[in-house]
């Protein structure tokens, strides 16, 4: 009897130790299944799956009684076979321990702020009028962010992305991506194994103006990440970004969260990018920048390198506009890219309507009446709601002898100058009386 009890005794010590161990291999069985069902590499998946099979029959994982040192334990191993730094095991989630002064709004409002204060860090504007912004995490629900800033940086001469800290997330990259490409350009699309289907992911309209020529420049580090290096990937493949930090992290694999027994889940990658540009990916290598510094020096190379590239972007349609503007004559095709560069003038914040109107003096001073004509016809074309660009535009057209137009850009000066109480009126009226004195 005695004997009996000391078997007894033996199994109530063994039994827990069984139990844990065979719930972990429980656990481990689910995620081979998932393995093989789901993950983007079936080679893998399998050689993944025999070396699990091999540490459970040693039971290595027996030794790590905390959830969370399963869990980590779990991935390190999965990962040296994958290399794969999306693929992870999560742990049973833990409710978190709150002081007991602590109450549930309270809480609340704490999460609450922090949640709408999204991903965006600073934003600013340096000097050189270089834009600036931090964005720490790729969230969906920031995208409706990306106008107001885009807005605010609207007249910037060159843009700076610093991701540095930035881990990945999901979807803002293509919204973000679409005003610096085309709309429909092609970005990184997805092959997913299980249904073996590809999926084009391409830019999409904005409401805001796209800055296709603005000089961008994107910091990296090797904690940038996932989504934040599909972003950098892109946009460095289409030579529209110059990519300035550390090598990114290397992980180009779409997840999905699956749940497990126990409370436990796994990261799993289903399908894997693949690049339009490159017919690659970034996965295991990450992101190699075009000036490879240490993520502390970055931003200091980068704005270094965007005053350059400003000025530049500054300058160009200057100089294509002077080199028209100084032509003996100028034809009708001058004439459409006089105004194209306006255009780009003007939505850059370089010019304004009394820049023009200066302008247009300026070479009417030099006695160069056509060129001076065209200048304050587009200057009417762009604001016409203003008197004086109506007042100019009639001094001109008296010059040319062209009176009976003269006459109605000169009354139409008053009138929006009454209508609107400007401080010329009578500046614009007696403009007016003359023309009309010597013109009888």
């Amino acid at each position: 009897m005695k004997h009996v009890k000391n078997v007894f005794f033996i199994l109530l010590i063994f039994l827990p130790f069984s139990n844990i161990a065979q719930s972990k291999n429980d656990i481990i069985n689910v995620i081979k299944k998932r393995m093989l069902e789901n993950y983007i590499f079936l080679d893998k998946a399998k050689e993944t799956n025999e070396y699990l099979d091999r540490l459970m029959t040693i039971n290595y994982f027996e030794k790590f009684t905390n959830p969370r040192d399963f869990a980590r334990a779990l991935s390190k191993e999965m990962q040296k076979i994958t290399k794969d730094k999306h693929l992870n095991i999560a742990p049973p989630r833990q409710r978190p321990q709150t002081p007991n002064n602590s109450d549930f709004i309270s809480r609340h409002l704490a999460n609450l702020t922090r949640f709408r204060s999204g991903g965006f860090g600073k934003i600013d504007v340096l000097d050189g009028n270089i834009g600036y912004v931090e964005l720490n995490d790729f969230r969906r629900e920031d995208i409706s962010k990306v106008d107001d800033i885009m807005k605010y940086l609207s007249t910037a001469d060159a843009i700076i992305i610093d991701l540095r800290k930035n881990g990945g997330g999901n979807s803002l990259g293509q919204y973000w991506s679409s005003y610096f490409l085309k709309e429909n350009t092609q970005l990184s699309g997805m092959y997913e194994r299980r249904t073996d289907t590809k999926t084009e992911i391409k830019t999409t309209s904005i409401k805001g103006e796209q800055r296709l020529s603005v000089p961008l420049f994107i910091l990296t580090s090797n904690q940038t990440f996932s989504a934040a290096e599909a972003f950098s990937y892109d946009l460095q493949s289409r030579k529209r970004a110059t990519i300035i930090g550390e090598i990114t992290g290397g992980g180009a694999h779409p997840v999905n969260y699956m749940s497990l027994s126990k409370g436990y889940g796994i990261i799993m990658p289903y399908a894997r990018s693949i690049s339009p540009v490159t017919n690659s990916n970034w996965e295991g290598i990450g992101v190699i920048p075009d000036v490879k510094t240490t993520k502390e020096k970055a931003l200091n190379k980068a704005i270094a390198l965007a005053l350059i590239s400003s000025k530049k972007y500054r300058q160009k349609p200057f100089t294509k506009l002077k080199l028209i503007l100084e032509k003996d004559t100028i034809t009708q095709a001058d004439e459409n890219k006089i105004h194209d560069l306006f255009t780009i003038l003007l939505k850059r914040g370089h010019v304004e309507y009394f820049v023009i109107n200066d302008l247009g003096y300026s070479y009417l001073d030099k006695n160069k009446i056509a060129t001076a004509h065209i200048i304050f016809k587009l200057n009417l074309k762009f604001f016409p709601k203003l008197p004086n660009t109506h007042d100019s535009y009639a001094e001109i057209l008296a010059l040319q002898g062209n009176k009976k137009e003269a006459l109605q850009h000169y009354e139409k000066a008053v009138f929006l100058a009454e209508e609107q109480n400007h401080r010329q009126l009578a500046l614009f009226k007696k403009n007016l009386s003359k023309f009309k004195a010597n013109n009888k």
